[in-house]
C-alpha cells in the first residue's frame, strides 16, 4: 500500500514538474510576443502623431499665406 502511494505521488510530482516547465516556456513566449506587439503599436502611434503634426503645420502655413 505504501509503495502504491509513493508511485502515485511520484507520478503526480513528475506531471506537475512537466506542466510547470512547459507553462513557464509558454508564458515566456507569450510575454515576448506582447512586448513585440507593444513596440509595433508604439511605432504606429508615433507615426500617426507625426503625420498629424505635419498636417497641422501644412494647414497653418496655408492659413498664413491667405
Amino acid at each position: 500500500m505504501l509503495l502504491l502511494l509513493e508511485i502515485i505521488s511520484l507520478v503526480a510530482l513528475v506531471t506537475f514538474l512537466f506542466v510547470s516547465i512547459w507553462g513557464f516556456i509558454l508564458m515566456k513566449q507569450i510575454f515576448g510576443q506582447l512586448r513585440y506587439r507593444n513596440y509595433l503599436m508604439e511605432k504606429l502611434a508615433q507615426y500617426v502623431y507625426m503625420l498629424k503634426s505635419k498636417d497641422e503645420i501644412t494647414t497653418e502655413n496655408k492659413d498664413n499665406i491667405t
